[in-house]
């Protein structure tokens, strides 16, 4: 019975979004199907050049509540789509509307565990995450290819 009203109310919120939130929304839905199958199935090596690209502000702004339906299209998916797939997912989408996010990796030891997450931002402005979240971590500055930075927090 539980799993009906979640589905119940999974749908009345669906059916409130405006008609280009649920273009959004179903393409974010069908992009994250096509992410998850490449990061699982591909090698990085082609898929690398999608993730260090160079931040872009476009000349209009972007659409009011673009990020939060893609993050609901996430949220809500058949898949576990975690901050790498969001992220992805989410600059690709800005980059169809002429703007290009920066992400940003970082990294936190839990309990001797390694734990890893990233996030965008936009003229320093935090996209998808909250400071709640990301204060957590340390961010990552190394350069393309450079694992030293990395390395220091896995031993």
């Amino acid at each position: 019975m539980k799993k009906s009203r979640t589905l119940k109310s999974m749908l009345r919120a669906f059916l409130a979004l405006t008609g280009e939130q649920k273009k959004w929304f179903v393409q974010a839905w069908f992009k994250f199907l096509f992410w998850d199958w490449r990061i699982r199935h591909q090698s990085y090596a082609k898929w690398q050049d999608r993730v260090f690209v160079a931040s872009k502000q476009a000349d209009s702004p972007l659409p009011n509540g673009f990020v939060g339906v893609i993050e609901k299209a996430g949220r809500h998916h058949i898949r576990h789509m975690n901050c790498l797939r969001r992220c992805m997912v989410t600059m690709e989408m800005m980059q169809q509307q002429g703007i290009t996010p920066q992400l940003h990796f970082g990294v936190r030891r839990v309990d001797k565990k390694t734990q890893a997450h990233c996030w965008l931002t936009l003229n320093g402005e935090l996209l998808n995450d909250g400071h709640e979240v990301i204060d957590t971590y340390t961010e990552l500055n190394a350069k393309k290819g450079d694992s030293t930075l990395l390395s220091a927090f896995l031993h």
